[in-house]
C-alpha cells in the first residue's frame, strides 16, 4: 500500500467508492424496507452501538440514514428527542409505523438526502446534541457528509463504516478484488479523512454473529464505530 503521508483522503475515498457497485437509489431501499423492518426490532448491533454512544438523559439526536428505526426507535423509547432522517420513503414509513405502534411522540421522521442543502431542509447548525449515521455513509463526497453531521451536532458525532464486511459482499482486509489492489475497508478512509479535517476520532468495533437468510448459517459481521467531538463552531 502507498504511504499514508500525503494522501488526499477525500479524493482517495471517491476513487474507492466509485470502483464498486452503486449502493442503490431510494426506490431500491423502498423495496427493502419491509424486510428490514421485520428483522430490525431486536438488533445486537443496535444495542452495541447505543452502549458505545453513551448518551446522557434527554440528549437530542439526528439519526441520518435511519432506515426503519433500528437506532431511532430505541433512542426515542429511552426518552431522547430524535429526528429520524432518510431518503427512502419506504424506510421512513416503516420507522413511522414502529413509532406509532409504540406511541412515541418524541420522534420526528424526516425526508433528507446526503446531497441536499441541510439548512434549507430545516436541519440547522448545532440544532441537536448528537448526530449519528449508522451504516449509511456510502456517499460520493465523504468529507461533505462528515461536515454536515459535524455542523449539526453540539457535543458528539458517531457513525459506523465497514471493516471486513460490506453490503456487497465479504472481503478480508488486504485481499485482492479483481483489478483493485488490495481491498482497504471503508473505515480506513473515514478515520484518515477525519484526521485531515482536524478531528481526533475514537475508534471501536462492533462484532456480531447472526443468522443469514433461509440457510440459517452463522454469519460474522464487523463494523467500525467512529466518534468525535465536533470541530465546527456553527
Amino acid at each position: 500500500m502507498d504511504s499514508l503521508v500525503g494522501i488526499d483522503w477525500r479524493a482517495a475515498w471517491q476513487a474507492h467508492n466509485r470502483a464498486r457497485p452503486e449502493p442503490g437509489d431510494s426506490a431500491c431501499w423502498d423495496a427493502r424496507s419491509e424486510s428490514y423492518r421485520e428483522h430490525s426490532c431486536k438488533s445486537p448491533y443496535a444495542a452495541t452501538f447505543l452502549s458505545y454512544l453513551g448518551l446522557s438523559p434527554g440528549e437530542s439526536v439526528l439519526d441520518m440514514g435511519s432506515g426503519p428505526g433500528v437506532l431511532a426507535i430505541p433512542l426515542a423509547r429511552a426518552g431522547h428527542p430524535v429526528i429520524a432522517a432518510d431518503f427512502s420513503a419506504g424506510m421512513r414509513e416503516a420507522a413511522l409505523a414502529r413509532a406509532e405502534e409504540e406511541q412515541l411522540d418524541n420522534i420526528q421522521v424526516k425526508a433528507l438526502d446526503w446531497n441536499e442543502d441541510w439548512i434549507k431542509a430545516g436541519i440547522l447548525p448545532k440544532s441537536v446534541d448528537v448526530a449519528i449515521a449508522s451504516r449509511s455513509t456510502m456517499v460520493d463526497d465523504l468529507a461533505d457528509a462528515f461536515l454536515k453531521l459535524d455542523r449539526t451536532a453540539r457535543s458528539k458525532v458517531a457513525l459506523t463504516m465497514v471493516t471486513e464486511y460490506e453490503p456487497k459482499g465479504y472481503k478480508p482486509l488486504g485481499s485482492e478484488q479483481g483489478s483493485r489492489e488490495p481491498y482497504v475497508p471503508d473505515f480506513v478512509f473515514g478515520v484518515n479523512l477525519l484526521l485531515q479535517l482536524g478531528a481526533y476520532p475514537e475508534l471501536r468495533y462492533i462484532n456480531i454473529t447472526q443468522d443469514k437468510g433461509q440457510e440459517n448459517k452463522a454469519h460474522f459481521v464487523s463494523w467500525a464505530y467512529i466518534a468525535w467531538k465536533p470541530i465546527t463552531k456553527d
